[in-house]
Parts: C-alpha cells; sequence; structure tokens
C-alpha cells in the first residue's frame, strides 16, 4: 500500500473540524460532535474481502486516520446480495461509529427485484458521499459483425431476438442497461443470464456469446489486444480514465440516469448532522488522494464526491428508470 508524507496541516485540521462542529450544535449532542470520532470505526463493506469496493474502502482507512487520529476498521459483510451488511449497517447505533461503504445494488436496485428487504434506505440510512462510478460497458465479440453501438443498433434492428447477450444475473444493473436500451433503440435482444460479471465477460472473448454488458474494467485490456470490442458505456458522460469509450446517450439520447456501477457511504438514519458533515468533508479529501486515484485507475473507478444529497438524487434519479424497466418487462420481485 502506498504510504502518505505526514500532513503538517493535521492538528489544525482537526481542531478546526471539532470546533467547527462544536460550534454548529446546540445542547447534549454538542460534546459528542465536537470530540468525533470518538474511538475506531467500524466500515461495512457488504462484499467479499479482495474485492475492488474492499480494498479502496482499506485505502481510504489509512488515510482518514492519519487525518482524525482514528482507525477504521473494515468488517466485510457479505451475503444476499449485499443486503446483509447494509441490513447491519441500519440497525447500527447513530453516532458516527458505523459506516456503509456500498455498491449500488443493495442502496438502489435490490429492492426491486428482491422480496422482503431488511431495510428500507429511505428510512433507515442517511447519505454521506458519492463515492465513485465503475460504468458498464456493451462488449462484442472481435467476429461480430459490427463496429460502432450504431451498427449494433441496426444489426439487431435486422435480426430480432437473435442476438445473445450475457449480464450479471436478471435484475443487475448490466441486465437492466440492456432492457433499457432495448426499450429506447426498440431492438430486440436474447438475455443468457450468468452468476457474474467475469463470467460473461469471459464467454464473449472465448466467442461463445456474440455480446455481453459487462463491467468495463473486465473488457478494457482485451478491446485493446483486439479479442473484443467495447461499443459504449451505459453511463450519462464519458469516463475520464478512458475517454475514449463512447456513451449510450451519444447515440440514443434519452439513455440517461441508466442503472451502472456506483459506490457510495452511509451511516445509519439519525446520525447528527454535523457528524455526518466531518465524514462528508474527510471523505472528500480521501477521494482526492493521487496515491488512491492512481491505485485504481486500471479498475475504472471515477471517484466522484460531493455533497451528501448528490447520493439521494442519484438513487431517486435511477429509481425512476428501474421503475419504468421493471414495468416493462414484467420483472416481479423474488
Amino acid at each position: 500500500m502506498p504510504h502518505h508524507q505526514p500532513d503538517r496541516g493535521l492538528l489544525s485540521r482537526r481542531a478546526a473540524i471539532k470546533l467547527g462542529a462544536a460550534a454548529a450544535v446546540i445542547g447534549p449532542r454538542a460534546a459528542s460532535a465536537a470530540e468525533y470520532p470518538g474511538g475506531p470505526i467500524t466500515m461495512i463493506v457488504p462484499l467479499p474481502a479482495g474485492t475492488v469496493l474492499d480494498l479502496i474502502g482499506r485505502f481510504a482507512s489509512m488515510r482518514f486516520q492519519k487525518d482524525l487520529g482514528q482507525p477504521i476498521i473494515v468488517e466485510n459483510v457479505a451475503g444476499a446480495a449485499g443486503n446483509l451488511g447494509v441490513a447491519r449497517a441500519a440497525r447500527a447505533k447513530p453516532d458516527g461509529q458505523t459506516i456503509l461503504y456500498s455498491v449500488s445494488g443493495p442502496v438502489s436496485t435490490n429492492k426491486f427485484v428482491m422480496k422482503n428487504m431488511p431495510y428500507d434506505v429511505d428510512k433507515n440510512l442517511a447519505p454521506v458521499i458519492l463515492v465513485g462510478s465503475s460504468p458498464v460497458a456493451i462488449v462484442v465479440h472481435k467476429s461480430f459483425p459490427v463496429s460502432t453501438l450504431p451498427e449494433f443498433i441496426a444489426y439487431a434492428k435486422a435480426h430480432p431476438g437473435e442476438i445473445s447477450y450475457g449480464s450479471s444475473g436478471v435484475g443487475s444493473p448490466q441486465h437492466l442497461c440492456a432492457e433499457y436500451l432495448q426499450a429506447l433503440a426498440d431492438i430486440k435482444l436474447l438475455h443468457v443470464p450468468y452468476k457474474g460479471a467475469p463470467e460473461s465477460a469471459n464467454d464473449v472473448i472465448a466467442g461463445h456469446i456474440p455480446c455481453a454488458f459487462t463491467s468495463v474494467s473486465l473488457a478494457y485490456e482485451q478491446s485493446k489486444a483486439g479479442e473484443i470490442r467495447i461499443l459504449a458505456i451505459c453511463d450519462d458522460e464519458r469516463t475520464p480514465i478512458a475517454p475514449e469509450l463512447p456513451t449510450i446517450r451519444e447515440t440514443v439520447p434519452q439513455f440517461i440516469n441508466a442503472p451502472t456501477g456506483w459506490q457510495a457511504m452511509f451511516v445509519p438514519a439519525g446520525t447528527p448532522p454535523e457528524v455526518i458533515a466531518i465524514l462528508n468533508r474527510e471523505m472528500n479529501l480521501v477521494f482526492k488522494d493521487p496515491d488512491l486515484i492512481s491505485r485504481f485507475k486500471g479498475q475504472f473507478t471515477s471517484f466522484i464526491g460531493g455533497e451528501p444529497d448528490a447520493v439521494t438524487k442519484k438513487i431517486k434519479a435511477e429509481g425512476d428508470v428501474i421503475t419504468s424497466i421493471v414495468k416493462r418487462i414484467g420483472l416481479e420481485p423474488q
């Protein structure tokens, strides 16, 4: 892991944060907020150890500890498509000592495809920061007779229902992106669900299926080698990591707010707003760290940051799109 040089402004920043927090509150909350963080912080990651989310969380914890003097202990709570970890975070004490660092599925998509959700994101969690984005890509095998998304759409119109595509499973962001494109471009594809993005990407590379909606990080190097082609990414803007990759929106202008890969941090609902403000401020600094940005460039994670309400807006806009997709295809929660 990269090491950082000591921050000469560390003490002054700690003092400023504490003084600002104390001034922002009145009454019995003031002392606890002014002393935040009062001890080690638990960061719940609802995915297994070794995933990109886990590695980013562990890197962030080192920088956070250097800045605020308290360690962040990463706890991997995997299972139920991420729901187990999110549920644990939602039940935690709302004092800022527990943070949830999640991908989009458990906090945005799962409620549309899974019954009996053990939490309500709007009621049980409060957003801290929109961390980053890892876009979904449309890829085709090198032998497939198209080189661009407009050509793909034209080919699909001429061969309705004949192009099979892989995704990470029914209701996954990859599947929903594909359904969204079909609805807007008026094409029909044949869905082949896989257990995960690597499996679908590998089958395109091997020529077992002609197309997949998968993680751009899994496809980029193979596209450079000429084994597959990336036709477009399912995001509103081009990724700064590979700006040569066009977006679907450039061909289909209505393709906005598509369900795709992103990450955000939350705390239990009821956490004091001044504590959320401290976390937001510090995490914005963490995710501007040049070492972190460089380290995860190969994973196509673009770090975003900003205010907490950016997370709320993201979930709402994406949710409206998912609602329309689910209704169109008749997808029932399982």
